[in-house]
């Protein structure tokens, strides 16, 4: 397994430099870059992946969780951000991705140093450049069942192609009837005249039923100077009849009474994109696209105990736009891209029943960017600035601020196989809409949750440096990562005259992590046997109006992948995430996962089991330590222990056309609608 001179020339060069087929690769399955990574699959994993999702699964994505039974990629912990998936430089949905064949997968570009033009909140990006095949059609279907937790979804899709043209459709459904999940919560309440009222709240029937239906039309014309349009009509439909939950409830001065909490909800949130895209000259380009989405909640809530009674309805409705452009130019020192994002949304959501208000949010975003990107001598660099007017109106509250976004990456090869990377980046975030909504809710006989209108957006500061060595058959990756949130929105609770405790969201002062980790991905038999270790130490400061916590932990996550002619075996298992944010001390638990598949031309079936030799998992420990109303909750689930699921695929296609682009509607999706739960 070597490089060729060629590619080892192109390594150091800017992101848009890379020109692949100008280059051989011959078993290099890694090429650093000034922004992240080049992931080129072997042969083996295309041909024995049964989808997109599980190519991707197999490929060293460090920081990536690729779930190919859920069909979900997210970031490993959450101080990585979002991860924002893309298939030949646009963002992709799940449907494009489930109808996009492995063997069309010709590189993986793995940006873990995002520059500014990517958005809020993106610390990720996988960019899957696709091989251009001919004309065509392209027919699949899959289906996934977990019997133990009567869980189905499945989807169906098909493509066709006709010269410069492409019309698809795509269907996917979810239905799941979850009753396996049980919940025991001790709670200590520091009462008024400082003694203490100890609950027990046990919780062994939660009823959970969920279905959901997307549906998504799309038609792409692509001309041979490479000007692009596309249009895409989709719509979700989520339906959630009933979250139930009963809870028996024992308190230290003798008394007993049973807490009902009985919850539905359904969205409709139709969607249209129109994207257009051309090249002017050789070297520069224009992109342009506009997105309008509405979403429609119907929203029951209802509590009930022996003796209080709580309950409202909220019919919630919000529409937003969101338009952008954004121009590129090759030159020959660096890249320059510029662009400019518009961003309105209206909320409009009438709580009725005891919590009778009418909440109305005006919220909207200017920010236009400019970047840089290239090398000086061996250092490749990339610079970047955003600026950002942030709008936000609810009755009397407003605010209108305007936010600056640096960011800046360095990459230096210290030799042929270590190269050394630092990220800086700082940028507003924003706090959740439904903690702004101005509602108090009952959420048990001791607690209200209230939202807070006049939070305002925090300045965040990453800071990131990473060490890598790479070679034939292994890649490993040390990485520093601290980040510095000043004034978020933090946890605040307060004592009641009738008793009670009241859970708001106030201006702290600081929240600091630390994270030190290590990545390694190796090749213990090429082709046939691979192995990746990740362990990580955490550091978290936790700095409120009223109290100060830290936490240091340790995770751990390991996988194996096997290539066994048309069989594969693939086993991860970690220790589960522990993390704390503001009082709330979360722990995951140590959970494991095996999956074993056969392909058969066009058919692939997959036995998969999670949670092995385990009854009743502990899925959960979480933790308040709130000195008012200090909370330890523990939670376990049947339906995942011992949970054994069955999928199959099957892809019917004829030469297909992937000039063609893959627009992200899911993504688009505004999907925060500031109902207050």
């Amino acid at each position: 397994m070597w490089t060729s001179p060629e590619l080892k020339a192109q390594t150091d060069a800017p992101n848009d430099s890379v020109q692949l087929e100008e280059v051989v690769v011959r078993g290099a399955r890694v090429v650093n870059r000034t922004d992240g990574k080049l992931i080129f699959p072997s042969e083996e994993m295309t041909k024995s992946a049964s989808s997109s999702y599980t190519l991707l699964k197999m490929l060293p994505l460090p920081n990536v969780k690729v779930d190919d039974i859920n069909e979900t990629i997210s970031a490993a912990n959450s101080l990585m951000g979002n991860v924002q998936v893309r298939i030949n430089d646009v963002e992709a949905t799940t449907a494009d991705i489930q109808s996009m064949q492995p063997k069309e997968v010709e590189k993986v570009e793995l940006i873990d140093r995002p520059g500014v033009r990517y958005g809020e909140n993106v610390g990720i990006v996988l960019n899957i450049i696709t091989r251009k095949v001919t004309s065509g059609y392209v027919v699949g279907a899959s289906g996934t069942l977990v019997p133990k937790a009567d869980m189905v979804k499945g989807n169906a899709y098909t493509k066709l192609n006709s010269g410069n043209n492409e019309l698809s459709i795509n269907y996917s459904g979810y239905y799941s009837h979850s009753n396996g999940m049980s919940t025991v919560e001790n709670a200590d309440y520091l009462m008024s005249d400082n003694t203490y009222n100890k609950v027990e709240r046990n919780t062994n029937d939660i009823i959970n039923r969920n279905t959901m239906h997307d549906i998504q039309a799309r038609y792409s014309m692509i001309n041979a100077d490479g000007t692009a349009f596309l249009t895409t009509l989709s719509t979700s439909i989520d339906n959630n009849p009933r979250y139930f939950n009963k809870t028996d409830v024992a308190y230290s001065d003798g008394r007993n009474t049973t807490e009902i909490i009985d919850n539905s909800e359904k969205t409709l949130s139709p969607l249209l994109d129109l994207y257009f895209s051309t090249k002017i000259g050789n070297s520069q380009s224009l992109i342009a696209n506009a997105t309008g989405s509405y979403t429609h909640t119907d929203y029951a809530y209802q509590f009930t105990s022996d003796d209080t009674s709580f309950g409202y309805n909220t019919l919630g409705k919000a529409w937003s736009l969101k338009s952008e452009a954004i121009y590129e130019n090759r030159m020959k020192p660096f890249t320059l891209s510029a662009g400019l994002c518009y961003v309105q949304k209206y909320i409009d959501n009438d709580y009725s029943g005891d919590a009778n208000l009418v909440s109305q949010i005006h919220s909207s975003n200017i920010y236009a960017f400019s970047q840089i990107q290239g090398s000086l001598g061996k250092i490749g660099y990339m610079v970047g600035l955003g600026l950002s007017r942030e709008y936000y109106r609810q009755g009397e509250t407003k605010y209108d601020r305007v936010w600056l976004r640096p960011k800046l990456n360095l990459s230096l090869p210290l030799s042929q196989c270590i190269r050394l990377n630092y990220t800086l980046t700082s940028a507003p975030a924003s706090s959740k809409l439904q903690n702004m909504s101005g509602m108090s809710i009952m959420t048990n006989g001791m607690e209200y949750s209230e939202g807070n209108p006049e939070l305002i957006m925090e300045r965040r500061d990453d800071h990131t440096l990473t060490l890598s060595y790479q070679s034939p058959r292994l890649y490993t990756q040390l990485m520093t990562f601290y980040r510095h949130n000043d004034h978020p929105a933090m946890q605040h609770v307060r004592r009641t005259e009738d008793g009670r405790f009241a859970k708001t969201f106030l201006e702290g002062r600081r929240i600091d992590m630390l994270m030190l980790q290590s990545y390694t991905n190796c090749d213990i038999i090429p082709q046939h046997l691979n192995a990746y270790l990740s362990a990580e130490m955490l550091n978290i400061w936790n700095d409120g109006q009223d109290y100060s916590h830290r936490l240091t932990s340790f995770n751990f996550n390991i996988g194996l992948t096997a290539w066994l002619g048309n069989w594969t075996i693939m086993a991860t298992m970690d220790n589960g995430y522990h993390f704390m944010e503001n009082e709330y001390e979360s722990r995951n638990i140590f959970s494991d996962f095996v999956s074993v598949s056969y392909k058969y031309k066009n058919i692939t079936a997959g036995l998969f089991c999670q949670n092995l030799f385990k009854r009743n998992a502990k899925i959960e420990e979480v933790e308040n330590h709130n000195h008012l109303a200090h909370k330890l909750l523990v939670a376990r689930n049947r339906d995942t222990s011992n949970a054994i699921g069955i999928k199959l695929t099957w892809i019917l296609s004829k030469g297909r056309n992937f000039k063609g682009i893959d627009r992200d509607t899911n993504s688009l999706k505004d999907k925060e609608t500031g109902v207050a739960k």
